[in-house]
């Protein structure tokens, strides 16, 4: 949730976002958002349990491979515990990749990033993506 860590400067820009989810709630309070105050959560967090969503953003699913035979998956959670991150279970489809976009406020598509396994863009990258978007509309 770096992006709620940011928060102020999304406020700064007049920016919104929204997490589309596809596990059952409960199960996305239970692990997701365990320990996260959801009063103070500053954006919905939407479920999609039918993935109309991911499947109109193009969010395909990753191979078994892909996943589990790459060393860097392991890297990568390495690195965030070592970093004092606490890892948070994996829903009911870990093959499910998800997205990140910016929409402008004339409601094209400002910046696309599917996601290829764990590399989610830096919050910074995102930020300024809005700022520009926000600035050309």
């Amino acid at each position: 949730m770096k992006v709620r860590d940011r928060w102020d400067r999304w406020a700064a820009i007049d920016a919104a976002a929204v997490f589309v989810v596809f596990d059952d709630p409960d199960m996305i309070r239970r692990t997701m958002l365990e320990g996260i105050d959801l009063d103070g959560l500053p954006f919905p967090v939407l479920v999609d349990q039918e993935r109309s969503s991911y499947e109109r953003w193009g969010l395909q699913r990753a191979r078994r491979r892909d996943i589990w035979l790459d060393p860097n998956v392991y890297k990568v959670h390495w690195r965030l515990l070592r970093a004092g991150e606490k890892l948070r279970p994996g829903g009911t489809d870990v093959l499910q990749l998800g997205g990140d976009f910016v929409i402008a406020p004339d409601g094209t598509i400002a910046y696309a990033r599917p996601q290829e396994r764990d590399n989610r863009p830096p919050v910074g990258e995102l930020l300024k993506a809005a700022r520009e978007a926000a600035a050309a509309g």
